[in-house]
């Protein structure tokens, strides 16, 4: 295999690996950009690699990954509610159609209390019931297949 048909270098990326949510506030950042330049058979070639879009809280609120040619491969976009909770994330392919649709919800206090998976037909997949402890830490997690039938049950434990 010759030299000119191996991807040699990485020559630049356009922004810097992800950008903290403290620096798109500070920043006002509205959208970022990645690209990468290789070199391909002696001549540079420039591709997207990926996509977000921020709300003015930070949170990204849409992300497109593309492909190794620079072509869309997937879209995830997100919604929050007004204490920046993740409440929805919408997955669609290339193609603009959903896979699929997850669902967040939090009590009172902000903490994550369900999550439930829907497939591109928005029937019910899988749905998630978390228990925290006095502290709000995370104590058990109860997965459900989309019947309702329990499947798994997940304990955590602290050491202090």
């Amino acid at each position: 295999m010759s030299n000119n048909s191996l991807f040699v270098a990485l020559l630049s990326i356009s922004v810097s690996w992800a950008q903290s949510k403290k620096e798109v506030k500070k920043y006002d950042l509205i959208t970022a950009t990645e690209t990468i330049t290789e070199v391909v058979d002696g001549k540079e070639v420039t591709r997207n690699d990926s996509y977000k879009k921020f709300d003015k809280d930070g949170n990204v609120i849409e992300e497109v990954k593309y492909d190794n040619y620079g072509k869309v491969e997937e879209r995830i976009v997100r919604l929050f509610d007004k204490f920046e909770n993740k409440t929805q994330e919408i997955t669609f392919d290339a193609s603009n159609r959903q896979l699929k649709r997850e669902v967040y919800k939090y009590n009172e206090l902000g903490e994550k209390v369900e999550e439930s998976e829907f497939n591109s037909k928005n029937q019910l997949v899988s749905r998630s019931v978390f228990t925290n402890d006095r502290r709000g830490l995370k104590s058990e997690k109860k997965t459900y297949d989309g019947k309702g039938k329990l499947t798994q049950t997940k304990k955590y434990r602290y050491d202090d």
